[in-house]
């Protein structure tokens, strides 16, 4: 089971008092479905904790995504299905048929399986091996950045077990002191978002991902300190809801 977050005082010295040394990295790990806004969250919660550190370095937050593992990607192994979305040229990809094994990644329809919500379609992503060894990179990159003392946010879709039990990993190596944040949104809102990206580039989502997604990703056992709606709260009452809880846990100076 993941740890709770940790109020940590700074490492502690053989007299009992604090050295003086920075104290572990914060790590705010956003988790919710495809098209629940994470992005659009974590992007205006990073700006709130810029604007309350002032410039300076040790109250800095990076953000980092899911989503980067697609950036490593070369674009002849995304999915026939995906770049039909973004409206591309198919005759580019490595794959000559969906599901062949040669794209990163596939969507798979998991609509005869059990879940809350039920119904078709539900789609699930996949990843082949090369995608699943370029997420196992990306997720001990953010371990990198916590040993060297970067806050993060991170904008997380933990639809598998086994993704989540990584990253908790992950962050327990590091010593980050970790904080939750679950991404609520009701499922018509969350399917009326995703028949909305279809932009040409990675936003694009197939329909049935969010519904699925949905289902997956708070069914690992994460603590979350703090759940934000939202389609019920806009992004600054989300963020400010989160700002506060992170100044009730000791993690941010209570300061404007």
């Amino acid at each position: 089971m993941p740890p709770q977050a940790r109020q940590e005082p700074g490492p502690i010295g053989p007299d009992g008092a604090e050295t003086g040394r920075p104290s572990p990295a914060i790590a705010i790990l956003v988790n919710g479905a495809s098209s629940s806004g994470k992005s659009t969250f974590c992007r205006a919660l990073q700006e709130r904790l810029t604007q309350r550190a002032d410039g300076n370095p040790a109250e800095a937050f990076a953000r980092v995504a899911f989503d980067d593992v697609v950036l490593l990607m070369a674009e002849r192994l995304y999915p026939i299905s995906f770049v039909k979305l973004k409206g591309g040229d198919l005759s580019r990809l490595a794959s000559r048929e969906p599901h062949d094994g040669r794209a990163a990644w596939e969507y798979v329809d998991e609509s005869e399986a059990e879940g809350q919500h039920g119904g078709s379609p539900r789609l699930r992503l996949v990843l082949n091996p090369h995608g699943r060894r370029l997420l196992s990179g990306v997720h001990r990159s953010w371990g990198a950045h916590l040993e060297l003392g970067t806050h993060l946010i991170i904008d997380h879709f933990l639809q598998d077990a086994d993704w989540s039990e990584e990253v908790w990993e992950v962050l327990r190596r590091a010593g980050a002191r970790v904080f939750c944040v679950a991404v609520d949104c009701a499922l018509p809102e969350l399917e009326r978002r995703e028949s909305t990206r279809g932009d040409g580039e990675l936003e694009g989502r197939p329909i049935g991902l969010a519904r699925r997604s949905d289902e997956l990703c708070h069914s690992h056992g994460l603590r979350y300190q703090v759940r934000v709606s939202t389609d019920r709260q806009s992004t600054a009452e989300s963020v400010e809801a989160v700002v506060t809880a992170l100044q009730r846990d000791g993690l941010l100076s209570r300061c404007t």
